[in-house]
């Protein structure tokens, strides 16, 4: 794998603050929504790390877009109208966010948040990215499709699938 896949962006705004990009969500403390500013550029770190997206895009439903990332996934929601879930751009797992801190140059969250067991050592992150993107697609597709939510209750659902019972 290329170095540079890992490699910081660099942006303008180096050394922002994660609060500025993320903030907690209220459905679960394993959750983050990334500001509406801040989605592109999201977006676009996540599809350079060269995992598979599912994608979920129907006539009457909202539309989804999902990229497995570590124990937990990236998902972008576009609602029609349907809005038990706002739409936008949220972060599944502390462990995915402190990576995408890392990959966005972004400072990452002192200490460890709310249903955050340790704070992980960013070596042992991309390693396990690296790890990710040699896993079967279809197995990541999977986790990806996991993540896909519509309202609370499913956000909930796929918090226990990622992260166990005690997530809730």
């Amino acid at each position: 794998m290329s170095a540079s896949r890992n490699a910081p962006v660099a942006s303008s705004a180096q050394g922002r603050v994660w609060s500025k990009v993320f903030r907690r969500s209220r459905i679960s403390p394993h959750m983050f929504v990334v500001a509406e500013a801040a989605a592109g550029q999201v977006d676009q770190v996540v599809a350079g790390l060269g995992l598979p997206r599912a994608t979920s895009n129907s006539l009457f439903d909202n539309a989804h877009w999902a990229t497995p990332l570590l124990d937990g996934a990236v998902t972008r929601l576009l609602t029609y109208g349907l809005r038990a879930l706002p739409s936008g751009t949220r972060v599944y797992g502390h462990r995915p966010l402190r990576l995408l801190c890392h990959l966005m140059d972004l400072r990452p969250p002192a200490r460890a948040l709310t249903g955050e067991r340790h704070v992980p050592d960013i070596d042992q992150l991309l390693a396990h990215l690296d790890q990710q993107r040699q896993a079967d697609p279809e197995m990541l597709l999977v986790q990806a499709r996991t993540a896909m939510a519509n309202d609370a209750q499913e956000v909930l659902a796929a918090v226990r699938m990622f992260f166990g019972d005690e997530a809730g």
